[in-house]
């Protein structure tokens, strides 16, 4: 898909969709792609994002119940020349979601946006004290 088209939708066509909440509904849709294409590595997230043209994801650096990612490459240096203020909640989601799946405990991602350099850092946290519950089909919650 050219980038032109993709910018179209994601820039013009999804706002006026969705209104002004259209932020918070793509952190949500980023994390409904991951549950839908899951990954199990950090390679292969990264791998996930050059295949869907999101940019290039490299890993800054990892703590004990944080990682930091940084988001660069061509099509996010022309989302910030064309677009006034953009965002990448869609992209803040799917991380969420992926590193969700593989520590099985919540998490969030928050974007801090470097127009300026041309790239998007996220923020990845997790609280091992958060950990995921099985919801085993069929059967009622305790709750």
């Amino acid at each position: 898909m050219p980038a032109f088209g993709f910018e179209l939708l994601r820039e013009v066509l999804i706002p006026d969709l969705l209104g002004q909440d259209f932020p918070q509904m793509l952190y949500w849709a980023g994390k409904g792609l991951a549950r839908k294409y899951p990954v199990t590595s950090l390679d292969e997230l990264a791998n996930f994002f050059a295949a869907a043209g999101w940019g290039d994801l490299v890993l800054l650096h990892k703590k004990k119940n944080e990682m930091e990612f940084e988001l660069s490459g061509e099509l996010i240096s022309n989302r910030f020349k064309k677009v006034n203020e953009c965002t990448f909640q869609l992209e803040a989601g799917f991380i969420a979601e992926q590193l969700q799946m593989m520590n099985n405990q919540i998490t969030e991602t928050y974007e801090q946006v470097k127009k300026r350099a041309n790239k998007v850092v996220f923020t990845v946290k997790w609280d091992h004290k958060d950990v995921l519950e099985e919801v085993t089909l069929g059967k009622r919650s305790k709750r």
